[in-house]
C-alpha cells in the first residue's frame, strides 16, 4: 500500500462520520476569471487504453490534455504496458501515445506525449489555486455531459494533506470548480474500507510539468519505476505457494537472476493472487500466471496476458528439464518472432521417465546431445527433455510435488484447461 494508501486507511472512518460540509460562497479568485464552459471542458478528456507486446488490451482509463500534445494521466493505468492510445471523449479516432515526458510515483501521476495535436487542452495557468468545498466532475455518456457534484474534505496529516471526495468518480477525469474553472484531477485510492476517490490539485500537476525531459520516453520504460523496496533475494531460502489443491514449494536459481528478480517482484506485489492453474497435462506440466485468467469465466479463453511485460529467453547449460523443474512460458513463434519469454507465466514439470531410444530420438530431432547426468535423471526421476533449449528454466519444486502430479491428473476440457477451477491462492516469501 502507498503512503497515500495508508494514511486513507487511518482517516477513512473518521471522515465517513463528519457532518456533511456546507456550500461555501464563491471565492474571489474564482468570480475574477473569466466563466467556462463544460461542452469545451469535455473536449480536453481522453479515454486511455494499453497494450502488452502482443497487442492485448491491458487497461483503459481516463486522462485529460494540458497542452497542446501532452496529457495528465495515472501512472498505474500506464505503468507495465507496451503502448497506449487515447481517443477524445465523444469521437472514435484513436491515435498513439509517443511517450512519457515525466512522471511522479507518490502522487501516481504521467504526463503522456501524442503525436496528434489537441487544441481543447485545459490550461492550467488558469486552475484555481485554493482548493473549495465543492466540486463537480466531469464525463460523456451516449452524448450527453454530465457534471457530477461531490464535496471536498481537507485532511491534514503529519506529511501530507488529501483532499477526499464525497463520492466515487471516475480516476484520471479533471474536476471544477461550479464555474467550470480547473482544480485538479480524480484519482481512486483501494483501502480495506472500500474505494475512495480523492482529488490531487492543479498544483501538484504544474509542478510535474516544470520537470519534463525535453524528449519523451517509451512508455516501456515505465515498468521499472518504483520507489517500493522488494525483499532481497539473500534474504529469501524460497517460496510456497497456495494453490486451492494444496501448497507446493519451490526454490529459484541464482544463474538466472532476471527471472528470479522478477518473480520475486510479482509475488512481493500479489500477483499471482488468484490467478487460475489454466493449462495441465497430464504426466507433463502445469502452467499458471496468466493475468486474463484472474476473473475468467469458463468460456474465456485465458493464457494470453501477462503483466504487459516480456523477459529475454536465458537458458543457462545444466538448468534442464527434469521433474520439478520451473521455467517460463512463451508465445508461440508467429505471436513471438524475437522469442522472449512472458513476464509472468510459468510452468512446473509434473513429467515421466524416458528410455534411451526415446534420449537418442531426441537428439537427433533437435540436434542436441545430452549430458550423462541429464540420461540418468531422464531416465530414472523423469521430466520433459523435448523443451531444453527452447524454455528458460529459473527453479525448481522443494516439496509438495504429490499436489503437483494431482494437478496434472485433473479432468480438462477446450486448451488443456481444468473443468474446475483451480486458483493460486497466493504465494508466501519464505524467509532465510
Amino acid at each position: 500500500m502507498t503512503k497515500i494508501g495508508a494514511f486513507l486507511l487511518v482517516v477513512f472512518t473518521l471522515v465517513a462520520c463528519q457532518p456533511k460540509q456546507q456550500k461555501t460562497t464563491v471565492a474571489r479568485e474564482e468570480l475574477s476569471r473569466p466563466k467556462g464552459s463544460y461542452l469545451r471542458n469535455i473536449k480536453a478528456v481522453v479515454t486511455i487504453e494499453t497494450y502488452d507486446h502482443y497487442n492485448r488490451l491491458l487497461k483503459q482509463g481516463y486522462g485529460f490534455y494540458i497542452s497542446s500534445k501532452t496529457l495528465i494521466t495515472n501512472l498505474d493505468l500506464i505503468k507495465g504496458s507496451f503502448k497506449a492510445k487515447v481517443t477524445i471523449v465523444g469521437t472514435n479516432d484513436y491515435y498513439d501515445v509517443a511517450g512519457y515526458t515525466a512522471y511522479d510515483i507518490e502522487n501516481n501521476l504521467v504526463i503522456l506525449k501524442t503525436w496528434k495535436e489537441n487544441l481543447h487542452y485545459l490550461k492550467l495557468e488558469k486552475s484555481i489555486k485554493n482548493i473549495p468545498d465543492s466540486i463537480a466532475g466531469l464525463y460523456r455518456k451516449s452524448r450527453k455531459i454530465y457534471a457530477p457534484k461531490a464535496e471536498v474534505t481537507k485532511i491534514k496529516g503529519d506529511s501530507l494533506i488529501l483532499y477526499q471526495l464525497s463520492k466515487n468518480m471516475a480516476s484520471g477525469l479533471p474536476a471544477f470548480t461550479f464555474l467550470h474553472h480547473l482544480v485538479g484531477m480524480v484519482q481512486n485510492q483501494n483501502t480495506d474500507s472500500g474505494k475512495v476517490s480523492t482529488l490531487i490539485p492543479s498544483s501538484e500537476i504544474i509542478a510535474l510539468r516544470k520537470k519534463q525531459l525535453k524528449q519523451q520516453k517509451s512508455i516501456y520504460d515505465l515498468r521499472t519505476k518504483t520507489n517500493k523496496v522488494y525483499p532481497s533475494y539473500k534474504d529469501i531460502k524460497g517460496f510456497r505457494i497456495k494453490t486451492s489443491m494444496g501448497n507446493i514449494g519451490i526454490r529459484l536459481y541464482n544463474q538466472t537472476p532476471v527471472f528470479r528478480d522478477n518473480f520475486i517482484k510479482l509475488v512481493s506485489d500479489q500477483f499471482y493472487d488468484s490467478l487460475l492453474v489454466h493449462r495441465v497435462l497430464k504426466d507433463f506440466l502445469i502452467q499458471t500466471g496468466a493475468a486474463d485468467s484472474k476473473y475468467a469465466g469458463k468460456d474465456d479463453i485465458v493464457g494470453w496476458q501477462g503483466p504487459g511485460y516480456n523477459l529475454k529467453t536465458d537458458i543457462v547449460p545444466g538448468l534442464f528439464h527434469k521433474r520439478g523443474a520451473i521455467a517460463a512460458s512463451k508465445m508461440p513463434p508467429e505471436r513471438n518472432p524475437k522469442d522472449r519469454s512472458d513476464g509472468s507465466q510459468f510452468y512446473i514439470i509434473s513429467g515421466r521417465t524416458f528410455t534411451l531410444d526415446e534420449l537418442k530420438d531426441i537428439e537427433k530431432q533437435k540436434g542436441i546431445r545430452f549430458t550423462q547426468s541429464q540420461i540418468n535423471t531422464y531416465a530414472t526421476v523423469g521430466g520433459a527433455p523435448h523443451l531444453d533449449g527452447e524454455y528458460a528454466v529459473f527453479g525448481e519444486v522443494t516439496s509438495g510435488m504429490d499436489v503437483v502430479d494431482e494437478i496434472a491428473a485433473v479432468e480438462t476440457y477446450a486448451v488443456d484447461r481444468p473443468v474446475k477451477d483451480i486458483r493460486i491462492l497466493g504465494i508466501d516469501i519464505l524467509k532465510r
